[in-house]
């Protein structure tokens, strides 16, 4: 059928494309303006977007947030009535819904490590520092720093191979004069040569954070087999020894700003800027503040004349690297080259068939390996550093985690693994798997979950760099259609025998010499030719038949109905609701009227009298949960690529279990895990495992003087506690028949904590507690206050309490100086909000940046058991500061915080306050958000689910002198300090690596590498004994059986706590305090 078009509508029509066209190309402030396709986004996403061409080369995306206007109607109802209440005057009113959010702004140049000089390697990196020193326009170092801390926000950056990134966050309001600031770096950044001896240090101190890193040095060892004249073969991390060492400053600071002038410029960035404000404004900002930036001197590298088959020399291929680790590790890792990926992201290819080898389910390759205790873990996939993957290669690796056992049986672990990747290379059912992984990220697409601000620009921006408009938002996530070819590119690839492979562990494979060092890291390895055993192998791979594809996946969601929607959306409280309460249960609710998503939470504590017995009671019940998530890890492990997940942890009182994701099949999910607890076979074997694994992971707390340190200041402030110390010798009399005896008896008198959130109804939150009931079949625990832990008092004055460090070699002290301030009160609590604010910045400025006390230090309030208090810690070296020093000044400055307060104007002083109240006003970013606020009311017993309304009221009422007066009076009548300090080593008796044991354990918990791990216990403690540092390892085999703690002091000072049993002995204990008196306490 034809439909024909009167000759006027057809003018009509080209007047408007015409009109169209001219504001597609519109010419703004000097500016010509190009709109670009609209990206696809969720059917829940509400921000609007619109993707942009700047005349002067700048692509950008703007992010138009939904405003406070735009809310749901049961939010709207609750907001109203919150502000009837509040007029009247209760305190018991409806929760006011916050819709507040930070805006933020992302800025990626295309200029990274790959375009630096190799005279001076991670100049790239330098630059990155550098630029933040100040601009013509705004001279002072650190100027646009201290202006987004005082806008409530932050700022970072990080430095790729092709690329660097600048990023930060702050109130709508000061978005305009953050990016005024933000773009004058870039126009005219000043980087004097008398700041480059300071941002070199941060530089150096930005590597050894690092420089323990096994994942980051075997970056470094495939970098130095790098083809010669390709660019990947540099050291990026740059430091002292590549940018000072024989380095004339004169010439290296010509270089920067050469380097600068030649690769920064409007012509390669690319921006993303999310507000709350129309897409109109944002334009505005975004062609105001970019308009005087001037372009590069050259263009971005043409990397495709570097053929990724030549990307690595050929002994990368034909020689096995066998490398000591830092960290005791034991681990194969086999790695192809492949051609840059990127090009492949409507098929993902790589993703797909990594989901494949590392699938952990039953059948799978980690499900053989563990079933002998060969393995803990496998990872496969390429990696998202850019040393993995960018416009070269892609560096695709299977990762194998080892046990001590599985090391004995490497040729076993490789036969099975060829054979494992022959399988699903010859598999010609490939299609459906792809069709349910792509069901998958559709449903997680389709219901996507919002992420914070900053880090949304930040992919959105690196999305842009490489991807169409109209794809940046899906092509990241999305698997689009199952290309043959370009899944028959990588199969091909994964095919061939020509891989690298590295051994790291800490015995020497075959007994060789680690006779080589790579020089930047200094990392020692050794090569052997490729064992043609192993080629063997590859050819002619033996069948395992307990191998096999993933079977269909029964935990995938198929049901979305959004309860609040099916119920007529009606009104609900913003507060849980308590469905029931009781001698055996307390059952909170409440259903999601907000985020509207099919996702549940099932947040269970259950309580028991066994977990406060005994110290060996308690660890048995560690035990116990390790046994049980080990036995449904392969069950399981469907439901956590179906996009639920577990846990089941160990807790003070008792053991908390929880399961989350899309909530149609969550009811199944808890009745698996409890059906599991009730009939769990202990394996003996499988305790003996596990109570080795948790004594090594607790010594090595122990001689860690940051988790010392919190443990020693927790045994002297708790009523009841069970020290490492304690659990560590507990472990040693823990018998089969210990575990079986929680196992059978912990629920036996029981009371559960229960709440239940998200996308459920009434009815189904009450069948789900009386599985509870049902499976467990409890009895009411007689004394139930009796399980709830209590403070102590500290007395008046300061005490002192010091051990010296279990580690003779560790240089590392930590001063954590607590004071007491006593039972919360909601006007206390927010009193010291504000001298957090006021006093953060000048304490880091003084004791980190001026005396350069530590890098590592923080200041931070503590409500433990209704007790508030403020810490002040830092991690120092004892050869470089004595602890009495450090202590020294952190009392110091402590004394002058009430000087900082009354320095202040008093319209600083509402400039503070301000701020601290719209942080408090920014909205949840997820139902997950709102899930923890209200689950840690619930387990703390003080049931203030409308805390934060509250709290902005207090803060209204508050004034500078409130503040000034809190301070003052606690130091002159209620100071009560309690300062534990783990005094490390003033001289080393050996060589040490430039990074500590402490610096090393923080640094691998930030590190995020591979494919996340899912919560609970068992996986908490596989991922900290496979990276275990090689010297906590020898140093458990030399003191491990005879560790006790030194404590310094002296005897006859009472100040001095050498007895913490004798200390605590007669102080009063708190009774157990909630900040929210309106409840009626169980």
């Amino acid at each position: 059928m034809c439909l024909r078009m009167s000759l006027k509508n057809r003018f009509d029509i080209r007047r408007l494309l015409r009109q169209w066209q001219k504001w597609k190309t519109r010419k703004v402030a000097t500016l010509n303006v190009s709109i670009m396709d609209i990206p696809d986004k969720s059917e829940g996403d509400r921000k609007l977007y619109r993707a942009v061409n700047l005349s002067n080369g700048v692509r950008a995306m703007l992010i138009s947030d939904p405003g406070p206007g735009e809310m749901s109607a049961s939010a709207s109802q609750a907001s109203m009535a919150h502000s009837r209440a509040s007029r009247a005057g209760s305190s018991d009113s409806s929760l006011e819904q916050y819709q507040g959010k930070l805006a933020a702004c992302a800025v990626l140049m295309s200029a990274g490590s790959f375009y630096e000089p190799r005279q001076y390697q991670g100049l790239a990196h330098f630059l990155e520092h550098m630029i933040f020193m100040g601009s013509e326009k705004y001279p002072i170092e650190n100027a646009f720093d201290s202006f987004v801390t005082k806008s409530g926000g932050f700022t970072n950056a990080h430095t790729e191979n092709e690329d660097t990134c600048y990023y930060f966050e702050v109130e709508d309001q000061h978005l305009d004069k953050t990016l005024d600031m933000f773009m004058h770096l870039m126009k005219e950044p000043l980087m004097s040569i008398d700041s480059m001896a300071r941002e070199r240090s941060a530089l150096q101190s930005e590597f050894e954070q690092t420089h323990m890193i096994d994942e980051v040095r075997r970056d470094q060892i495939l970098a130095a087999m790098a083809t010669d004249g390709y660019p990947h073969g540099t050291f990026s991390w740059g430091n002292l020894k590549s940018l000072q060492e024989n380095v004339d400053d004169d010439h290296l600071h010509r270089t920067l700003h050469e380097f600068r002038r030649r690769h920064y410029g409007a012509n390669r960035m690319t921006v993303c800027l999310q507000a709350q404000m129309s897409l109109e404004d944002l334009e505005a900002l975004l062609v105001r503040h970019c308009a005087g930036i001037p372009q590069s001197e050259e263009p971005p590298l043409n990397l495709s004349k570097f053929n990724y088959r030549n990307a690595f020399r050929e002994k990368f291929f034909k020689e096995v690297l066998l490398v000591q680790p830092v960290e005791d590790v034991c681990k194969v890792d086999i790695t192809w080259v492949l051609p840059p990926m990127r090009q492949y992201y409507r098929c993902k290819p790589d993703t797909f068939l990594s989901q494949l080898l590392g699938y952990e389910g039953v059948g799978s390759l980690c499900a053989y390996l563990r079933r002998r205790l060969w393995c803990m873990s496998v990872i496969a996939g390429v990696g998202g550093g850019s040393f993995d993957t960018n416009s070269i290669y892609s560096l695709f690796t299977v990762s194998i985690y080892l046990t001590d056992e599985g090391f004995e049986h490497l040729d076993d672990v490789m036969a099975a693994t060829f054979a494992w990747i022959r399988l699903l290379n010859d598999c010609n059912t490939l299609a459906t798997s792809y069709s349910e992984i792509k069901q998958i990220s559709d449903t997680n697409f389709r219901f996507q979950i919002e992420i914070p601000s900053m880090d949304n620009v930040q992919g959105i921006v690196e999305a842009l760099r490489f991807l169409p408009a109209k794809d940046v938002l899906t092509g990241t996530q999305l698997f689009f259609e199952y290309d043959e070819q370009a899944i028959g590119v990588v199969k091909q690839h994964l095919s061939e025998f020509r891989f690298n492979i590295m051994i790291s562990s800490h015995i020497p494979y075959e007994n060789l010499a680690y006779d080589q060092m790579e020089p930047w890291f200094g990392t020692h390895f050794t090569t052997i030719d490729m064992p043609a055993k192993w080629q063997q192998m590859w050819t002619n791979p033996k069948p395992h038949p307990e191998l096999k594809i993933p079977e269909q996946n029964k935990f995938i969601t198929t049901d979305f109905t959004i309860q609040w929607i099916q119920a007529g959306k009606p009104r609900v409280p913003r507060r849980p609701k308590a469905l029931i309460k009781d001698a055996l249960c307390e059952l909170w609710f409440r259903q999601d009227d907000t985020f509207l998503l099919p996702d549940g939470f099932i947040n269970l504590y259950l309580i028991t009298p066994l977990m406060r017995r005994s110290p060996q009671d308690y660890m048995s019940g560690v035990l116990y949960t390790y046994l049980v998530e080990f036995c449904i890890a392969e069950q399981l492990y469907p439901a956590l690529v179906a996009g639920l997940t577990y846990g089941l942890d160990t807790a003070d009182k008792g053991l908390v279990l929880r399961v989350s994701g899309y909530n149609q099949k969550l009811p199944l999910l808890l009745e698996i895990i409890m059906n599991v607890m009730q009939n769990l076979t202990i394996d003996p074997a499988q305790v003996v495992s596990f109570k080795e694994l948790k004594k090594r992971q607790i010594f090595n707390a122990l001689i860690t003087g940051r988790s010392l340190n919190l443990d020693l200041r927790l045994t002297v402030l708790e009523h009841m506690r069970f020290n490492l110390m304690q659990k560590y010798h507990a472990l040693e009399n823990i018998s089969v028949d210990h575990v079986q005896n929680f196992k059978d008896t912990f629920y036996k008198k029981m009371y559960v904590q229960g709440l239940i959130q998200g996308n459920f109804t009434e009815q189904q939150a009450r069948d789900i507690m009386k599985k509870v009931h049902t499976n467990f079949r409890s009895e009411k625990i007689e004394n139930l206050g009796e399980q709830h832990n209590r403070l102590v008092q500290l007395p008046l004055g300061q005490h002192f309490l010091r051990v010296k460090t279990l580690n003779e070699d560790d240089p590392n002290t930590i001063v954590s100086n607590y004071y007491q301030i006593g039972p919360c009160s909601l006007r206390m609590e927010c009193l010291m909000d504000l001298v957090d604010l006021v006093v953060e910045e000048p304490f880091f400025n003084q004791l980190r940046t001026k005396e350069q006390l530590g890098y590592s230090l923080g200041m931070y309030q503590r409500i433990g058991y209704g007790i508030l208090a403020y810490i002040l810690n830092i991690n120092t070296q004892e050869n470089k500061h004595k602890a009495e020093h450090v202590e020294e000044r952190l009392e110091a400055f402590r004394a002058g915080m009430p000087r900082l307060i009354d320095q202040l104007t008093d319209e600083e002083f509402e400039e503070v306050r301000t701020t601290l109240i719209n942080g408090k006003k920014l909205a949840d970013y997820s139902l997950d958000d709102e899930v923890m606020r209200n689950w840690s009311e619930i387990v703390s017993m003080d049931y203030f689910f409308n805390r934060t309304d509250m709290q902005i009221q207090t803060l209204n009422g508050l004034t500078k002198k409130d503040v000034l007066d809190f301070l003052v009076n606690y130091d002159k009548y209620d100071l009560r300090k309690l300062s534990v300090q783990v005094i490390g080593a003033s001289s080393v008796s050996r060589v040490s690596t430039t990074q500590s044991i402490a610096d090393a354990v923080a640094a691998r918990q930030v590190s995020n590498t591979g494919l996340g791990r899912r919560p609970g216990s068992l996986a908490m403690l596989l991922d900290e004994v496979q990276r275990n540092i090689s010297e906590e390892q020898l140093l458990f085999e030399q003191i491990g059986d005879r560790i006790r703690l030194e404590f310094i002091g002296d005897c006859d000072n009472p100040a001095h706590i050498t007895d913490i049993s004798a200390f605590k002995r007669d102080l009063h204990v708190y009774p157990f305090v909630s900040s929210n008196p309106k409840y009626d306490k169980l």
